[in-house]
């Protein structure tokens, strides 16, 4: 999609699609997503368990290994083995380059009393470097679901420092992400469900920045496309999930 004689836009979209969906619920999600017509894809709670899922629509990488699942032609999946975060671009606009499951946070204690031997699971985000044929360019997706119970409302939350802990490494694992990639010379975006309301990251501007901020998960604002200058357009999805999704329209 071409705004303006030499410059190229990109739309990238971001689902976080609950984990206990049925199959169906989750396949129509992904279908109300895909029919927003995006560059580039984003999805949180995308277990390997839906792997099929995607298959319709495209190929699937398994990161970061060279194993790749034939399938559609239409896009291109990165997933991951653990983590749950999915990346993806269009075939005809973008070549895949390289892809890999960073770390943003390894098992350790919770606050919470819901988890398996009061531990709380590691964070993995999912990254996939394409070849832009339209730009001219190459571009690194980042796919990242942050740890969840750190937050009241906007504010941290003083009864739960551990998780707060986690969230703030979390946080700079993902701009320390960012940056690495940014030297490499990509361009890069940065997409996924935050669990803090209008979380920021270094070196890239929100899709929320000078607008007014919606709720796409309960009352807050948690699922952002992070990307290089301003955002173009912006817009919210229902889906059968608990989050909204985000689709965006960046230069």
């Amino acid at each position: 999609m071409v705004c303006q004689p030499g410059r190229v836009t990109t739309r990238i979209a971001t689902a976080n699609v609950l984990y206990k969906l049925p199959r169906y619920d989750a396949r129509h999600a992904l279908d109300l997503v895909l029919a927003e017509e995006p560059d580039l894809v984003g999805l949180q709670e995308w277990y390997v368990v839906r792997l099929p899922l995607l298959r319709p629509t495209g190929s699937v990488r398994v990161a970061p290994g060279p194993v790749t699942v034939p399938g559609g032609s239409r896009f291109q999946w990165v997933t991951g083995l653990g983590g749950g975060n999915v990346v993806g671009a269009r075939a005809d606009r973008y070549d895949l380059l390289a892809s890999r499951q960073p770390w943003l946070s390894l098992p350790g204690p919770t606050d919470r009393t819901d988890r398996l031997l009061n531990l709380e699971p590691p964070r993995e985000a999912t990254v996939g470097v394409f070849a832009d044929r339209e730009a001219g360019d190459t571009v690194a997706l980042i796919s990242y679901h942050l740890v969840s119970g750190a937050v009241r409302g906007a504010s941290y939350r003083s009864d739960r420092p551990r998780l707060v802990r986690r969230h703030r490494h979390e946080v700079a694992r993902l701009d320390d992400l960012v940056g690495e990639l940014q030297a490499d010379g990509h361009r890069v975006y940065a997409v996924g469900d935050s669990n803090h309301h209008l979380q920021r990251l270094t070196g890239l501007t929100s899709a929320w920045e000078d607008r007014e901020p919606a709720p796409t998960c309960g009352r807050q604002t948690l699922d952002d496309v992070h990307g290089p200058g301003d955002a173009t357009g912006l817009r919210l999805v229902t889906t059968p999930s608990d989050h909204l999704a985000v689709v965006v329209d960046r230069p």
